[in-house]
């Protein structure tokens, strides 16, 4: 019969056994500054906080050889908006949520999504597209890497462009002469209509709209409701411009290729996976976003796939100008352009303007 101090023995041979083996096993931690000039609030950082990084973690938990300990630098502590691109390629950020639209000169193959409007209100399939279309053409990743940064996946917050306005815009030709405040190549779809384009960014359009400066706002719906532009602008313009690609994560070169393999899968497709997962919410704030604007008072005009394609056929081929300037500049753009627009055609996409092809 065993006593009880070899029954003591053995289990604490079994304990220094289980520890021996854990610490031979233990994790190793990696850290991680991840940067966006943006809050939280904002859809693209929210859905990073609350799906990228907990996926990322549980993805490595299951196999118990790395955690990450994550540096959040979001909110302006680290960048400001704008300031990631630069933030990852210098490494002050190891990870960063890049906006390619602020970049186009040196980014300009990311935008091609801007560029083919009234071809498709689906972001889930622009998202996946766009993040493809960088997998099969060397170049447009390359775009990063000349940055010292590795492309990791596309993602989006805009599942169709529209327009807020102070008056009814019933049919397409109501555009002329009037004024629009807009970013970028979005004042393209209304110019190209007529309309006066004014430069600006959603943070101004309330006042502006109030004010007169304005009589209607290039936006999504989102930022529509939110902020709350049916008090100045109570007509919502549902021309379905189009969905685009806004967003790109990233990550700096030398960081990148000091991390462990299994890290880097881990990342690749938690990056691809997060596209999608914010283009969920996308979709879904988007409907919200249309209902609180009716129950405060807005209405929705909602334009035909005749009048969608009147719009696109008015306008300049924005695309071939968009071919023109970057093959200039040496690099594809009519072979993304091509590939991107057969994506959207094969998938039945009810593409307004064959943009590819004229």
């Amino acid at each position: 019969m065993k006593t009880l101090t070899s029954i003591l023995a053995t289990g604490a041979l079994v304990a220094t056994s289980a520890l021996a083996t854990t610490l031979a096993h233990a994790q190793e931690t990696i850290n991680v500054t991840v940067v966006s000039g943006y809050p939280p609030t904002a859809s693209w950082v929210r859905v990073f906080e609350e799906f990228f990084i907990p996926e990322v973690d549980q993805r490595l938990a299951e196999a118990n050889d790395y955690q990450i300990n994550w540096n959040k630098g979001f909110s302006g502590t680290i960048v400001k908006p704008r300031g990631e691109l630069e933030a990852v390629s210098t490494g002050i950020g190891d990870m960063g949520i890049v906006v390619p639209p602020f970049h186009v000169d040196k980014l300009p193959l990311f935008n091609v999504s801007f560029v083919t409007p009234f071809s498709t209100g689906d972001l889930h399939l622009v998202t996946e597209t766009v993040s493809e279309l960088a997998k099969e053409i060397p170049e447009m990743a390359q775009e990063f890497e000349a940055l010292n940064q590795v492309y990791l996946g596309s993602s989006g917050t805009v599942d169709n462009y529209q327009a807020v306005c102070k008056a009814p815009m019933e049919a397409v030709a109501d555009f002329e002469g009037v004024k629009v405040v807009g970013a970028g190549t979005n004042l393209r779809y209304f110019q190209g209509v007529g309309a006066v384009g004014i430069s600006s960014n959603l943070a101004d359009y309330y006042n502006q709209l109030q004010t007169g400066v304005a009589e209607c706002a290039s936006v999504w719906a989102e930022s529509a409701a939110g902020f709350k532009l049916y008090e100045v602008a109570p007509y919502f313009i549902k021309a379905d411009q189009g969905a685009t690609t806004s967003f790109a994560i990233t990550a700096n070169k030398q960081f990148w290729e000091g991390l462990p393999e299994p890290v880097q899968q881990v990342l690749r497709e938690t990056s691809e996976a997060y596209g999608q997962k914010l283009a969920d919410y996308v979709v879904n704030a988007s409907q919200t976003a249309l209902e609180t604007f009716a129950e405060n008072g807005g209405t929705i005009i909602e334009y035909t796939q005749e009048q969608r394609e009147e719009w696109a056929q008015a306008l300049p081929n924005i695309a071939q100008e968009w071919v023109e300037q970057t093959e200039a500049q040496g690099k594809p753009a009519g072979k993304v352009l091509e590939a991107y627009m057969n994506a959207l055609r094969e998938a039945g996409e009810p593409v307004s303007r064959d943009w590819d092809r004229e």
